[in-house]
């Protein structure tokens, strides 16, 4: 792992920290205003593998800072990502077990049952903005999701789970 943490700041989501690992592994952690931290462990180019990161003594502890806080005090904001005049951005990642895995935006009923909007979703690292009714999720979908704060965990227990 390189000794180099990048950082990069993501409007309205929070900060991105950036280690490369020795055979090209990518350790992401983005740490969110609302105080949650999200882990990504990317493989390096052309490996099939499932991707196992060894750290050192003094790594753990470079990534147990970034994930403690230590680098960048998120803002406290009770489980949302940001607002801005009163509109909620968030980012949610949907599990195997996941409600809304295997059905499509039309089928759940999102903006109607929840109040809440699926403007993007990243799916195997490509964007898909906007995204149509009929998309089917599938586990791992990274969305973004817009609305009203008090509708996130309406949407949260309808989709993700």
């Amino acid at each position: 792992m390189s000794e180099h943490v990048s950082e990069q700041d993501l409007p309205g989501i929070g900060r991105r920290f950036d280690l490369v690992c020795s055979e090209g592994e990518r350790v992401s952690v983005v740490i969110h205003h609302s105080g949650r931290r999200d882990l990504y462990v990317l493989q390096g180019p052309g490996s099939a593998r499932p991707v196992t990161v060894t750290l050192s003594d003094d790594q753990a502890r470079r990534l147990g800072a970034i994930l403690a806080g230590a680098y960048f005090k998120p803002a406290a904001a009770a489980r949302m990502e940001a607002v801005i005049g009163g509109l909620l951005i968030d980012w949610v990642t949907l599990r195997a077990d996941s409600p809304g895995v295997g059905r499509s935006i039309a089928d759940l009923e999102i903006r109607r049952r929840t109040r809440m909007t699926v403007a993007a979703l990243v799916r195997d690292d490509v964007p898909l903005v906007a995204p149509e009714p009929t998309e089917v999720l599938q586990a791992g979908d990274r969305m973004v999701v817009v609305g009203r704060p008090e509708d996130l965990d309406g949407f949260l227990a309808a989709v993700v789970g």
